[in-house]
């Protein structure tokens, strides 16, 4: 498994391999795991906010949803296409300037390039995105890069967020994968302050 030849280190096998983990881990098992529960008749869907490519490779571990800005639609009908050749559960929307979901819907996020952010734009994305997973859901920051300053401000995001037992894994040289575990709802209320 790879990405396209010009994804760089976060579509190599490695950091492919790793973000696949990541996104069907515990909180959120692919088909199959669990047979016999209401659970793997359904999985909850993996949103990626991301480029098509990536939406395809989450999709080879189990349910994606690929959500895309317009000018990127032609690129996720073809990823699209693609999926169902290949009998792989992705799905494709439009993005709006709102995310269509509810708090506290969602059990795994992938976003991708957060380090490419200034500071105080990714933080304020991340606390855009963190209220939306439900207790126990993963926040999971694809980024190709080597700055070990760019990867501390992902985990400063991450923590401005209130995201638990954050993670980072370089699955290989130029990519680094940050991991948040959204808390209960009741610390996600009071950070954000929203009524529970």
């Amino acid at each position: 498994m790879r990405g396209p030849l010009l994804s760089g280190p976060l579509g190599s096998q490695p950091a492919l391999e790793a973000l696949l983990r990541w996104s069907f881990g515990p909180s959120n098992p692919p088909p199959g795991a669990g047979a016999g529960t209401a659970l793997a008749a359904a999985p909850a869907p993996i949103v990626v906010l991301g480029p098509a490519w990536l939406g395809s490779a989450v999709a080879r571990g189990g349910r994606a949803l690929l959500l895309v800005e317009s000018e990127v639609r032609p690129q996720a009908v073809r990823a699209l296409r693609r999926a169902r050749k290949e009998s792989q559960p992705l799905d494709v929307a439009l993005a709006a300037a709102e995310l269509p979901f509810r708090r506290g819907s969602l059990s795994a996020l992938v976003v991708e390039n957060v380090a490419g952010l200034a500071a105080a734009e990714a933080e304020r994305w991340i606390a855009a995105l963190a209220p939306l997973l439900r207790p126990g859901g993963r926040l999971i920051a694809a980024d190709a890069t080597s700055s070990d300053a760019a990867a501390a401000r992902v985990a400063g995001a991450f923590l401005a967020a209130a995201l638990l037992d954050i993670v980072q894994e370089w699955p290989r040289e130029g990519a680094v994968l940050t991991v948040g575990v959204a808390p209960s709802a009741s610390v996600t209320a009071a950070r954000f302050d929203t009524p529970v």
